[in-house]
């Protein structure tokens, strides 16, 4: 049985995720790679890959983000399903369709909102079924355009017109926003990031007081790793 591949791009250990329980239910052994740290696979030899999120840019000069270019692009030219979380949803698009893909945005996106289906999103494994609309909570400064030729969008709202999208030659998905956290996990990572927040002029008080349940787009993770397995078989 191939390994499933995390790319981990958190510069400090975070709270763990729906993400860590989908991994742990679906049986598939696990290679984490910290990436901030230099630490790339060396094969393409897995059953799939998830591109964790980070306080990085996909456009930032570090060359752990290089590498992480070149890695996801080899991995994705080999067919290997791979899902992108957040800013690893903008290192996919960055790798896969270009540079100019990523912008930073006038304001920095964090709170709760409704994302739309599109209706590219009734055929897809990962997002058909869905209501037409589902609330989920958002933490991005940074936004994917919307309009490559290469990329078919399956969600998107008023305030970002990428919240998820597939890549057309291959397996490859990028989520915007953060359904990896349930209620719990969104206080612990508020708290656990409280200094970064603040600095951002954000009222983490607020944010983790009113802070939902956020379970209507978790199941995209389960849905991702059936793909995986089934692909193993």
């Amino acid at each position: 049985m191939k390994p499933f591949a995390y790319l981990n791009n958190w510069h400090i250990e975070q709270p763990a995720t729906r993400f860590d329980r989908a991994i742990r239910d679906s049986g598939l052994p696990l290679v984490e790679f910290r990436t901030n740290f230099g630490e790339f696979p060396n094969s393409t030899d897995f059953s799939g890959v998830f591109v964790g999120a980070s306080v990085a840019g996909a456009y930032d000069q570090e060359e752990w983000v290089a590498q992480a270019h070149d890695s996801v692009r080899q991995l994705a030219h080999a067919q290997v399903p791979m899902l992108g979380l957040c800013f690893g949803s903008q290192l996919l698009a960055s790798a896969l369709m270009g540079r100019d893909q990523v912008f930073k945005r006038g304001s920095r996106n964090t709170g709760y909102s409704e994302v739309e289906f599109t209706d590219a999103a009734k055929g897809d494994p990962l997002t058909k079924d869905f209501p037409k609309r589902v609330r989920t909570f958002h933490w991005h400064g940074d936004e994917i355009k919307a309009d490559h030729p290469d990329m078919l969008i399956l969600a998107r709202n008023g305030d970002c017109g990428n919240q998820i999208w597939k890549w057309k030659h291959g397996p490859v998905w990028g989520i915007q926003p953060h359904p990896e956290m349930d209620r719990t996990q969104i206080c612990q990572f508020l708290e656990k990031n409280r200094d970064w927040f603040l600095s951002e002029g954000k009222d983490v008080d607020a944010l983790i007081e009113n802070a939902e349940e956020n379970e209507q787009l978790g199941v995209i993770f389960e849905r991702f790793m059936k793909l995986v397995r089934e692909n193993q078989a």
